[in-house]
């Protein structure tokens, strides 16, 4: 199976996890199973380091070692507690379409992060790429009459600190790959960390009983439906980035609106997508992606 084939199915499987994440917010008693997904994540990148990791225990004693260990967790408190919470909320409140659209600014919010942590200053393709990724976005975006509630604009609040939390989450992930090049561990460890924190603040704010089954009450089918989807995208797509470009993947992640829209469409009809919006914004977000990683 090709590079481009997995990051197809990458790509619907993440579109499948954001229509999972909004029908399964009818009945959650808890979280609505993030902390569910996080546990995936561990386990699934911890299987991934296992089979292919390039660095051992070993490798984390040294003393770029220990200074990527403390990259990779601030990576995954970014992107597993401020990143997936952010992103399971919005997509709760304004749908799998426009939350997986937004979802498409992180290249776009990577942009300064990289001016400041790695001093990588964007060249005019990288700037021409953003603006179409932005300019895609908007156009879906544009609010139509009557949907301007206060549900919905903390909804695309939270839908823009995802791939703002995403973005810094990925420039620390960058530089600590730099100290330990090991892409599976340092997700592991960014994901364990991540999930100790949202436990730990849970009971502390909720107490023992109550914020452990806020966190684990929630394991219906469809929990672990969006569980399993999110980490099984995540694992094609590392295999997909080990075979084929990474543009490449990139733009056919874009695929993920898309897929989303076609499951409400033809499965759910839990939410309204506005296609004649939706196919000029995709257009731009594909082209400015395209954009984007071949700066």
């Amino acid at each position: 199976m090709t590079g481009e084939t997995l990051a197809v199915l990458a790509a619907l499987a993440y579109g499948l996890a954001g229509v999972s994440i909004v029908q399964s917010k009818v009945t959650a008693r808890g979280d609505n199973g993030v902390f569910l997904s996080v546990l995936c994540t561990v386990v699934l990148s911890w299987a991934l380091w296992l089979g292919w990791g390039s660095v051992g225990i070993a490798g984390l004693l040294t003393s770029d070692g220990q200074k990527g260990v403390v990259v990779f967790a601030l990576a995954g408190l970014l992107a597993n507690v401020v990143g997936r919470q952010s992103m399971y909320r919005a997509t709760e409140r304004i749908g799998a379409v426009r939350a997986g659209l937004l979802r498409r600014l992180t290249p776009l919010f990577a942009l300064p992060f990289a001016v400041l942590f790695l001093g990588e200053w964007p060249g005019v393709l990288t700037l021409a790429g953003g603006g179409l990724v932005l300019a895609g976005v908007l156009i879906y975006m544009r609010p139509s009459e009557g949907t301007a509630t206060p549900v919905a604009t903390a909804g695309l609040l939270l839908g823009v600190l995802s791939p703002l939390a995403y973005a810094l989450a990925y420039t620390l992930r960058g530089l600590g790959l730099d100290l330990a090049p090991d892409a599976a561990l340092g997700t592991c460890l960014g994901a364990l960390v991540g999930g100790i924190f949202i436990l730990a603040s849970t009971v502390l704010r909720r107490g023992p009983r109550r914020g452990l089954s806020f966190l684990f009450v929630d394991r219906g089918a469809g929990h672990w439906l969006t569980a399993s989807a999110l980490s099984a995208g995540q694992l094609l797509q590392f295999f997909a980035l080990k075979s084929a470009p990474v543009v490449s993947v990139a733009m056919l992640g874009t695929l993920e609106v898309v897929f989303s829209a076609l499951i409400v469409l033809v499965v759910t009809r839990g939410e309204t997508v506005a296609v004649k919006r939706l196919v000029p914004a995709f257009l731009l977000a594909i082209a400015g992606t395209a954009l984007l990683f071949r700066a």
